[in-house]
C-alpha cells in the first residue's frame, strides 16, 4: 500500500513540474472549431482521451470476465453444496454402519462369541468357520472368493527391551492396539480372530498361494514397521511371528488339519528367530 501511495505523489509532481514548464498557448483546430490553450493541458487531455478510449476497447473483455467469474462462482457453490450433501450422507452412512456394527458386536458378544479384550472374534470360533469355509471350496466352482482358504496365526510379543514385567492393563492395551492395525489393514473379505492372550488370527478366501504370502508378510510389517500407539499415549514396540496354511480346490483339506499345520508354520517361524513369516500349502 506504501508503495503505491509513493508511486501516486511521484506522477502527480511529475504532472505538476511538467504543467509549469509547458505553460505556453497554442491553437487546436477540430474541423470548424478552434480552442487555445495551454501546451500542457492540451497534452493531459490527449492523454486523458487515449485512456478513456483504452477503457472503452477493455469494458466487453472485463463485462465478459464478470460473467465468467459469477458464473464460476455460481458454479463453486454449486459444487461446494453437492460436497456438503455428499459429505452429510457419508457421515449418514457411518453412523448407519457403525450402529449395524454395534448391533452385530452386541449379538457376538451376547452369544459369547467375541473376545473382550480386543473386540474381535473369539479363537474358538475359528475350528467353525474354517470348516464352513473349507466346506464352500466344492460348491460355486465359478465364484473366485471361493477358491481358496489361507489362515495366518499371528504371535504377538513385546521387544524384548520393554517386556520386563508388563502390567495386565498394559497387555491388553497392547493387545487391543494389534488388533485396530489388524482391523484397519485387512481385506474386506478377512475375518479376525483373538485367543485374548496375544495370538491372533486371520482367515481370506479367494487368494492364490503367493498373493496369500504377501498379504500376510504386508499384515506382520503393519504391526511391526513401527510401534504401536496405545490409547494411554504411550508407545511400544512388538515382535509378530506368523505362521499360515493355505489350501484350495487342487488341494483340499479339512479344517482340524488346516488349523493343525498352520499352528506347525507358527511354531517353525517362531524357531526361526524374531519376526519370521511362513506359509505353507496344506496336505492331507
Amino acid at each position: 500500500m506504501r508503495l503505491y501511495l509513493v508511486s501516486a505523489l511521484v506522477i502527480a509532481l511529475l504532472a505538476i513540474a511538467f504543467a509549469l514548464q509547458n505553460a505556453n498557448l497554442v491553437t487546436i483546430n477540430l474541423f470548424i472549431w478552434q480552442f487555445r490553450g495551454s501546451l500542457s493541458l492540451v497534452l493531459l487531455a490527449t492523454l486523458a482521451i487515449g485512456v478513456v478510449v483504452g477503457l472503452l476497447f477493455s469494458i466487453p473483455a472485463i463485462i465478459r470476465r464478470g460473467w465468467k467469474s459469477g458464473r464460476f462462482k455460481h458454479q463453486a457453490e454449486s459444487l461446494e453444496g453437492q460436497l456438503r450433501s455428499q459429505q452429510e450422507s457419508a457421515q449418514a452412512e457411518a453412523a448407519r454402519v457403525e450402529q449395524v456394527r454395534h448391533s452385530y458386536e452386541d449379538l457376538l458378544m451376547s452369544l459369547n462369541l467375541m473376545d473382550r479384550k480386543t473386540g474381535l472374534l473369539h479363537h474358538k470360533s475359528l475350528p467353525q468357520t474354517l470348516a464352513s469355509l473349507v466346506d464352500r471350496l466344492s460348491h460355486n466352482p465359478e465364484d473366485g472368493q471361493r477358491r481358496s482358504v489361507c489362515l495366518l496365526l499371528f504371535q504377538a510379543e513385546r521387544a524384548e527391551e520393554e517386556a520386563i514385567n508388563p502390567v495386565e492393563a498394559q497387555m491388553q492395551l497392547t493387545q487391543r492396539a494389534i488388533a485396530t492395525i489388524l482391523q484397519k489393514n485387512a481385506a474386506v473379505d478377512s475375518w479376525l480372530y483373538s485367543d485374548g492372550q496375544g495370538q491372533f488370527a486371520c482367515t481370506v478366501t479367494g487368494l492364490t498361494l503367493k498373493e496369500a504370502g504377501r498379504y500376510g508378510e504386508a499384515l506382520q510389517g503393519f504391526l511391526i514397521d513401527n510401534p504401536l500407539a496405545l490409547k494411554d499415549g504411550s508407545t511400544v514396540a512388538v515382535n509378530v511371528s506368523v505362521g499360515g496354511t493355505f489350501c484350495d480346490r487342487d488341494h483340499p483339506v479339512d479344517q482340524n488339519t488346516l488349523l493343525a499345520q498352520a499352528k506347525e508354520a507358527l511354531a517353525h517361524a517362531q524357531n526361526r528367530g524374531r519376526n519370521r513369516f511362513r506359509l505353507l500349502q496344506a496336505r492331507d
